[in-house]
């Protein structure tokens, strides 16, 4: 099932990796879907994902030009038949 985990700790980076693998292998509950890491070992922050293959949260981690501020989300989109994604909506 496509979902978003993560961890926040001081514990040493073997560790806190293994915990997070643990975490997403239990989160993939079919072959297809796909998987990704990030972490920020000095900060303590670890964070993983499951996606839907093709889909928006399979492309994580989204940053900034400069770097320094990640995101990580995870979603899916359902869109009306017919609807236009080419139309801009504006900007986040």
């Amino acid at each position: 099932m496509p979902g978003i985990i993560g961890i926040i700790t001081k514990r040493a980076r073997a560790s806190a990796e293994s915990e997070l693998h643990q975490m997403l292998e239990s989160l993939r509950h079919e072959s297809f879907y796909t998987t990704g890491t990030w972490s920020d070992p000095t900060q303590g922050v670890y964070v993983g994902w499951v996606a839907r293959e093709g889909s928006f949260s399979e492309g994580m981690p989204l940053q900034n030009e400069r770097g320094d501020v990640t995101l990580v989300f995870s979603g899916e989109e359902f869109p009306e038949p017919g609807y236009d994604r080419s139309t801009p909506r504006g900007r986040a």
